[in-house]
């Protein structure tokens, strides 16, 4: 792996997504390719193969793009966005859910905001969420 310091990073908690998790970074992608990102996959031990796609996209992404953080069981949301918060490199970071409840069409207008309000990080990371 080598030296990267994204701006951003999107925590993206997963359990049982394994449908899913493609068509999100791929969107991810696709809305943030002028941007320095990273996206920290949290997956709570899904039994679908989830993990095993994650992986995948990281080889396809980049292991620097795509972080795989696994927990050893289902230890719900909060706790997957905490998990996540302590591998996260980025000044700013993105909470989403992997279910594309949370669109990542959205994001290049919220980062947009963020940059018109002048939002700053404190305490070495600001929270950008819906």
């Amino acid at each position: 792996m080598t030296d990267f310091t994204p701006k951003y990073s999107i925590i993206l908690p997963t359990y049982n997504e394994k449908e899913n998790l493609p068509i999100c970074i791929w969107l991810i992608e696709k809305y943030l390719k002028e941007v320095s990102y990273e996206v920290i996959i949290v997956d709570d031990a899904s039994p679908d193969g989830t993990q095993d796609v994650a992986r995948l996209l990281q080889k396809e992404y980049g292991e620097n793009k795509i972080l795989l953080k696994p927990r050893a069981g289902k230890l719900g949301l909060g706790t997957a966005y905490s998990h996540g918060l302590s591998f996260a490199r980025g000044d700013f970071i993105i909470l989403m859910d992997a279910d594309l409840s949370h669109h990542p069409k959205f994001i290049p207008e919220m980062i947009a905001l963020q940059q018109k309000y002048k939002v700053r990080n404190s305490n070495g990371f600001s929270v950008i969420f819906w």
